[in-house]
């Protein structure tokens, strides 16, 4: 699909960004548990949709609606309980940009 040379750049710019993350993976009091952390890790996947969409719309889109809605079921299931959703930490900012406005839903988030 890509030419070497396309590959190569697309490549080298994915491991920019990649360290642009991981430079502020300490920020919060657990790592990778911060704003600025999901900040950047939102930026690359819009950058991904950019180089990809198609892509992007399957194995990532598609998965954080999986994963969101998932959550919203359990909480209508039991209301008067508290959920631990367990993610690795490049979903974060997904749960906390889909969960934030529910009504019967209270994040504790970032974790500090």
């Amino acid at each position: 699909m890509y030419d070497a040379e396309l590959k190569n750049q697309l490549e080298n710019e994915l491991k920019r960004w990649n360290d642009k993350k991981l430079s502020v993976w300490n920020e919060g009091n657990i790592p990778f548990n911060s704003f600025e952390y999901d900040a950047i890790t939102n930026e690359i996947y819009d950058w991904l949709h950019t180089v990809n969409p198609n892509v992007q719309n399957v194995i990532w889109d598609a998965r954080h609606y999986i994963m969101t809605a998932r959550v919203k079921n359990a909480a209508k299931k039991y209301p008067d309980k508290r959920i631990l959703c367990i993610h690795g930490a490049d979903h974060n900012y997904w749960y906390y940009k889909s969960l934030k406005d529910e009504r019967d839903i209270e994040l504790v988030y970032p974790l500090r």
